[in-house]
């Protein structure tokens, strides 16, 4: 690719995801670049890469080619612009990051009192007493920069770093600052230089932004805050002809910079294929014999003997995963769960005989007729996800289990937070001087609605900071686990609770092929657990968690019936309970219906379903849907209806029926939405539908906007109600009293203790 020089690439670009030091998101960033007439345009935030998945998403779509880099600082002092040539270079990267942020969360989180608490020191960390700033240079001297184009302004780093290479180590001059000085210091020496543009705000209108972030970040007033801490001109994204014209009287730094870019290829550093975990260091084709092994063990547990529908669907099952290559993950996760059995595996991946017979997941998805389709098929590119609960009190053990076998390799997922409706409005308020009253004050305005109350300045400021980012946080159990150093995939740093958390969020970590994990604590499996040694110790009960099966118990059908579910996990809403009592009937699969219509687009569906339920005749739409939606009275309840209607109706390969819900769930990509609709309707139309049929249809599909559960998910966790409600009805007094001590569940304790008094 050959760029014209006189719109060179921008290189050193800092995006909101400099927390509080930079206003421009991603997308605007890649739009800004197309809009300016530039072919390339690059990233550097300050020592993290949180926005490159939007960044490289960003991109692709403009047109441009993006350029991966961060700005590398220690002790808040600027070390390097780090800009990403090759896939080797990313690497690099990554483990430089994370030795930096290392230094940073250590620091913040494991000093004074609490450095004994300090996890073990992994690889990829910074050594605590000795300064970062030397322990990157050793770094670079140990290890190089293959891979890298490294600028710089400190004249002790680059000399020290000339020892090793000379290649691509270049003088940083950055666009609005002199120059003079640092071109005569690079002849003298003998180095190249390279043109920056570190801009940090498209123009004079985004100062405000950038000045009420900086005030946030520093806990100053908007007045207040230091002059060193203002943007000048020279802070603003270049418009066209200005970078050129600014280094004229330096032409090789812009060749050197258009080098770099023609170079550069960040665009391919992203994997679009999974990342899996090896298990154990076997071979590909040693971990799927090796599950398939596990597998047959697993009938002779679950079944007792291998009947043709089990072989057939367990085939069907390993051929995929063998094909796929993804036998070493769910071996992991087998891994994870033989040691803490007492689990809950949930979400779509319990729709798989495969998560049955390794036990991570526990109900039978032949005899409850689970959609495994849901969780894989040929045509979904992207990675399974499994669900697994542990008892609340025991998840922290497993993740240690789980950073200690897999040291190096393994991360929890990070949340991106950013402001919300309350936050932006009370850190503007904040910002701009208001005292702790008045922000309350403002706060309360806002969540009513009540803008009118709000100074114009504060509403305005607000209303730009809502949904910037405002710190990293942790995934509330996503974990990746990698087939080599994860530092090398991406950055790492340490949470508050000392697990290493990677760069990206759910979406992006999955964009970039890390294959996520979710290990969540659930305090109803504490529960269980408390109540079955309880009565196994004082009444010798004799009750097996995994062969405790009370899904066909009459007595505990008719609780369940009978709305009495406070205390129960899943089913103690006052919705749900409501909806129970107008059932007036709760075997397993009926209960397993109730919990997964039970969401807000739903509502108008509920008492057709009551009234159907009850005997009301009903004829099915289309010839096509009577077998499709038979269990559930001709109406769409579960996520994967969305997919099976699709199918059955409209002709779609399962592979688009599963685009389209996840276009449902996700709440996003609306005009893939209406393509969706267009297709949908000229298909269920030649299958023969009248318009009124179709419009009905895609109605029910609607329904699912936002957040719905696949029948898979509410299957495992209406097991887990029914157990709990055959152990209040028949052991009331130590099921209340393990609610209680686990902390409860939907309700207040003082409810739960009122459950106990009017029990007697």
């Amino acid at each position: 690719m050959k760029y014209d020089i006189a719109e060179p690439p921008l290189l050193g670009v800092r995006s909101c995801f400099s927390l509080c030091a930079g206003v421009l998101t991603p997308e605007r960033i890649a739009a800004l670049a197309r809009e300016t007439g530039r072919a390339a345009v690059g990233v550097a935030d300050r020592n993290n890469l949180y926005g490159l998945i939007r960044f490289l998403t960003a991109a692709a779509r403009e047109g441009v080619t993006p350029i991966t880099g961060a700005l590398l600082e220690t002790d808040g002092r600027p070390l390097c612009l780090a800009l990403v040539l090759n896939a080797g270079g990313f690497g690099r990267l990554c483990e430089l990051v994370s030795l930096i942020q290392s230094h940073e969360t250590r620091a913040r989180y494991f000093s004074g009192s609490r450095a004994e608490a300090a996890p073990p020191l992994e690889a990829w960390e910074a050594k605590p007493g000795r300064p970062v700033r030397e322990q990157v240079l050793a770094n670079l001297l140990a290890h190089g920069w293959e891979g890298l184009a490294l600028a710089s302004t400190d004249p002790d780093f680059l000399l020290a770093l000339r020892h090793r290479d000379r290649r691509d180590l270049f003088v940083k001059l950055s666009y609005g600052e002199p120059f003079a000085k640092r071109i005569r210091w690079a002849v003298a020496h003998d180095f190249s230089c390279l043109a920056a543009a570190e801009s940090v705000a498209e123009n004079a209108a985004d100062a405000e932004l950038f000045h009420l972030l900086r005030a946030i970040d520093l806990r100053v007033t908007v007045d207040a805050l230091p002059a060193a801490q203002r943007l000048s001109p020279a802070a603003f994204i270049p418009p066209p002809g200005r970078l050129a014209a600014f280094f004229n009287a330096v032409p090789e730094a812009l060749r050197n910079a258009d080098a770099v870019a023609e170079r550069a290829a960040a665009a391919d550093i992203i994997t679009p294929r999974p990342i899996f975990p090896r298990f154990e260091g076997l071979a590909p084709s040693d971990e799927y014999a090796l599950l398939a092994a596990r597998c047959r063990q697993g009938i002779r547990r679950r079944y007792g003997r291998a009947t043709p529908p089990v072989t057939a669907r367990l085939a069907y099952e390993l051929s995929i995963i063998r094909d796929k290559g993804f036998a070493g993950y769910f071996l992991v996760v087998e891994d994870i769960v033989r040691r803490c059995p007492r689990t809950c595996g949930r979400g779509s991946a319990a729709a798989s005989i495969v998560s049955y017979l390794l036990g991570i997941t526990h109900v039978d998805p032949l005899r409850y007729n689970l959609f495994f389709e849901r969780f894989l098929n040929r045509g979904r590119n992207d990675p399974p996800d499994i669900d697994v609960d542990f008892p609340w009190d025991e998840r922290a053990d497993t993740l240690a289990y789980v950073f200690a076998k897999y040291a190096g390799r393994a991360g929890m997922v990070a949340d991106h937070v950013t402001f919300g409706p309350r936050s932006s409005l009370r850190e503007a308020a904040t910002a701009w001087g208001a005292n702790e009253e008045e922000t309350a004050r403002l706060v309360r305005a806002g969540l009513a609605g009540d803008e009118s109350r709000i100074p114009h300045t504060i509403r305005r400021a607000a209303a730009r900071l809502k949904g910037l980012p405002r710190h990293i946080g942790m995934h509330p159990g996503g974990v990746v686990i990698t087939p080599g150093p994860i530092a090398a995939v991406t950055h790492l740093q340490r949470s508050p609770l000392g697990w290493p958390v990677i760069a990206w969020e759910k979406n992006g970590a999955e964009e970039a092929g890390l294959v996520k994990i979710d290990l969540l604590g659930n305090r109803s499996l504490a529960v269980l657990r408390d109540v079955l040694t309880e009565v196994n110790t004082r009444y010798r009960a004799g009750l097996d968690w995994e062969r405790f099966d009370p899904l066909a118990d009459r007595d505990t059908e008719r609780l369940i019936a009978s709305g009495d579910t406070i205390g129960i996990f899943y089913i103690e809403s006052p919705a749900t309970r409501q909806l129970l009592t107008k059932m007036g009937t709760a075997a397993y699969e009926e209960l397993v219906i109730a919990s997964s219509i039970i969401r807000p687009a739903a509502n108008r569906y509920i008492q057709e379903f009551v009234d159907r339920l009850h005997g009301k005749p009903y004829a099915p739409l289309h010839p096509a849907l009577a077998e499709t939606l038979a269990e559930t009275f001709g109406i769409m309840v579960y996520q994967e209806d969305v997919s099976r209607v699709a199918i059955a109706l409209a002709g779609f390969s399962p592979a688009d029926a599963d685009r389209l819900r996840k276009v449902l769930s996700k709440k996003a990509g609306r005009e893939g939405l209406r393509l969706f609709q267009e297709r949908f309707s000229s298909g269920a139309r030649r299958a023969g539908m009248t318009e009124a049929a179709v419009q009905a249809v895609w109605e029910m599909i609607l329904s699912f906007d936002g957040y719905s559960f696949c029948k898979a998910h509410s299957a495992s966790y209406a097991q887990v109600s029914y157990r709990l409600a055959w152990l209040k009805r028949r052991y009331p007094l130590e099921f209340m009293a393990a609610v209680i001590n686990n902390g409860g569940g939907f309700y207040t304790r003082q409810t739960y203790l009122d459950e106990v008094r009017r029990m007697g």
